[in-house]
């Protein structure tokens, strides 16, 4: 099977360069997932609305005879505006870095779910193949139709009894894929790493 190349891919198989802390000697990644682009479209408009907010309050305030030019100097204009967009930048930057590094990785002998919960908050979630006891694809509403992604519901026997893959690329094939690991791991000698 060949290797994914793209750093920024949704649903990559076999991704080429990628390795994670606890990783075992011979354990390879066989899929690594992210939410869909789509899930984006919502950060892409707040985005847009602060990009366009000085544009709209400026009129909105010279309605109410407040003028800017008047109370601020060019200088303090300036550095406000700088602020402003550096604001905007860091969320952008902080909305994108959310979306990469949450990733489910399914292995030859596990998965992996990796949630960023801010920038210095990360809880990792890992489960055994052969504890995976039922999983189940759900593609719900219409851009998930549309788009084709979903929700993998992974049960287990583990301590994190079920895992949840939120709005992954071809939900369908993610549950096959985890299935056929699965039944590989079911058909190894005890210990082996295949």
């Amino acid at each position: 099977m060949p290797h994914t190349h793209n750093p920024l891919a949704m649903f990559a198989q076999n991704p080429y360069g990628v390795s994670f802390e606890n990783q075992e000697k011979g354990e390879e990644i066989v899929l690594l997932l992210r939410a869909h682009i789509v899930t984006l479209i919502p950060a892409l408009f707040e985005i847009i609305f602060l990009v366009c907010l000085p544009f709209v309050i400026v009129p909105l305030l010279s309605i109410i005879q407040v003028d800017i030019a008047k109370s601020l100097s060019g200088g303090q204009v300036f550095w406000l505006m700088a602020v402003w967009y550096l604001f905007v930048f860091g969320f952008s930057l902080y909305k994108f870095i959310f979306w990469y590094f949450n990733v489910y990785l399914v292995t030859n002998e596990r998965i992996v779910d990796f949630d960023f919960r801010g920038i210095l908050h990360k809880e990792t979630a890992f489960a055994n193949l052969n504890q995976i006891q039922d999983v189940t694809p759900k593609v719900i509403g219409f851009f998930g139709t549309f788009f084709h992604f979903g929700n993998v519901f992974i049960q287990t026997a583990a301590a994190k009894n079920e895992f949840e893959f939120n709005a992954v690329e071809r939900p369908d094939d993610v549950a096959r894929t985890i299935l056929e690991q699965v039944r590989k791991e079911e058909a190894e000698s005890p210990g082996e790493i295949a």
